[in-house]
């Protein structure tokens, strides 16, 4: 195996054991805020605006300063260590405004790696395989996260759904996230390029022929349910934790089963048919949660993870194809991201909130359709 190729699965490795980590919390954090903290929907609709800005704003100078100091490997050590450093004091928090402190240190460390990371992936593909390079990327990935929401099954499942339990979990996530840093730092091997001759600078400015494609991608993803409200949807069915904690795993498994074949639909298959298709399987999920069902309920969370698939497969092989500077394009996807999905969670938090989770729905349908409008009207994905 190549030392590029060996990359890719070492890098794998390294989000197998980040994700573990994370699945021992992000999937408690909802109840945990609402239930245990004593906290309406609303203050959730703010963690997830607050640390949504922290992860992906500053991504966009992380992506600068990986291709201004043509280095990968440094941020990535910097971002994934505080990460697994950050994460587990969620256990030691008393209030929601403690959680969104914490999160927000959390995230700051992706914000520092992610771009970096698309870029050294990125780097370690074929150009004409990149979509299955990042297909195998996040099967690997979805591993880590459908074995540690096992692991989180089986401890509610034996001893039940206590605060004790949910912060036991959070300081837990210190043992796979200490892993991923042995592994990046011990396998993957830097590997630089990926810029433009000209000196990267702190500027919104990107080639047009991204550009167009990144601003479809957000217009598409913006009023998609977040997944935390999927959770919380979850007991407004009835479902207890356990139960909850099951209909993810089947989620991430679907994911993992998938993310090979549709790496390799996306080498196969035009921008522009990659997100329209994403795009109609997103209104389609979220068209069916306006149905009082848990089967469409359950239907309409398998959806949204193949959704999720496709524009996040998409969006980065376009980018590490097609941009000159890699790291800064990444960054900018992530800042963009940044502006607008966190005013979403807040927007559909606050509806949650005030009016209940049917109106908060329907704004995020009223949402979707209003994107459907704007992707086929101006056509965004027309670059190459």
């Amino acid at each position: 195996m190549s030392r590029e190729h060996s990359n890719i699965f070492w890098m794998g490795m390294v989000s197998f054991f980040t994700d573990m980590a994370s699945s021992l919390v992000i999937p408690l954090l909802p109840f945990f805020i609402v239930i245990v903290l004593g906290q309406g929907v609303d203050k959730l609709g703010i963690v997830l605006a607050v640390t949504t800005l922290v992860s992906y704003l500053l991504r966009f100078l992380g992506g600068i300063a990986s291709d201004k100091m043509d280095s990968n490997k440094q941020f990535l050590i910097v971002g994934y260590g505080l990460s697994a450093i950050v994460k587990p004091l969620l256990g030691l928090t008393e209030s929601w405004l403690g959680v969104a402190g914490v999160r927000s240190g959390e995230r700051l460390g992706k914000a520092i790696r992610s771009a970096p990371k698309d870029k050294l992936i990125s780097l370690s593909a074929n150009s004409d395989k990149m979509g299955a390079s990042l297909g195998l990327h996040k099967t690997i990935e979805k591993m880590g996260e459908v074995l540690g929401l096992t692991i989180l099954l089986s401890v509610i499942a034996y001893f039940g759904m206590s605060e004790s339990v949910f912060r036991t979990m959070f300081l837990a996530s210190a043992i796979p996230g200490i892993l991923s840093i042995l592994v990046l730092t011990i396998f993957v091997k830097e590997i630089r390029g990926g810029k433009a001759r000209k000196k990267p600078t702190l500027s919104l400015y990107l080639e047009p022929k991204i550009r167009g494609v990144i601003a479809g991608f957000i217009i598409i993803t913006l009023f998609m349910f977040n997944e935390a409200f999927y959770l919380l949807l979850g007991k407004e069915f009835g479902l207890d934790l356990a139960t909850i904690l099951l209909v993810v795993i089947v989620v991430k498994a679907t994911q993992m089963l998938v993310s090979k074949r549709i790496g390799r639909f996306i080498d196969e298959r035009p921008i522009r048919l990659q997100m329209g298709i994403g795009y109609l399987i997103g209104i389609s999920a979220t068209t069916l949660l306006l149905f009082p069902s848990l089967t469409a309920y359950l239907i309409s969370f398998l959806m949204f993870g193949v959704h999720e698939l496709i524009m996040l497969i998409a969006i980065r092989s376009y980018i590490g194809k097609y941009a000159e500077d890699k790291g800064s394009a990444y960054g900018f996807l992530y800042f963009a991201i940044a502006l607008f999905s966190a005013a979403s969670a807040y927007l559909i938090g606050l509806t949650w909130q005030h009016f209940g989770a049917t109106y908060a729905i329907i704004t995020s349908c009223a949402g979707m359709l209003t994107a459907g409008l704007v992707f086929f009207k101006f056509r965004a994905f027309d670059s190459k």
